[in-house]
């Protein structure tokens, strides 16, 4: 079973090694909470490369699934223009708004739900 406190704990210890043997495993079986960490290392670069393209692949399996943290975190990868994701401020919208749908309350205060 996923641990996503020991995760987060080690995450808040920068050690990123420790995330990945944690999370690698359950983020390749389907487990959305485990894609999106991995998704985040890989965003920042922290212990991998930073890769956004690799980084939108994990996020996109998350949303499959309606992760809500994953709906907001692909909003906020295609408002940062990495190198790989260009900024598509609508798909950033489409994203923030779904993870307001889906219950997420952390999406920027200015996106409106109609």
């Amino acid at each position: 079973m996923y641990n996503t406190v020991a995760t987060i704990e080690a995450f808040a210890r920068g050690d990123y090694a420790e995330v990945l043997r944690s999370a690698v495993p359950f983020a390749e079986q389907g487990n959305s909470d485990a894609e999106c960490m991995v998704s985040l290392l890989y965003q920042c670069g922290y212990g991998v490369p930073q890769d956004a393209v690799i980084a939108e692949e994990w996020l996109r399996r998350a949303v499959e699934q309606d992760n809500p943290v994953a709906w907001n975190n692909l909003g906020t990868l295609y408002c940062l223009g990495l190198p790989g994701v260009p900024c598509d401020p609508e798909k950033a919208l489409k994203c923030y708004l779904r993870a307001k749908e889906l219950g997420f309350d952390h999406a920027p205060w200015n996106v409106p739900i109609e």
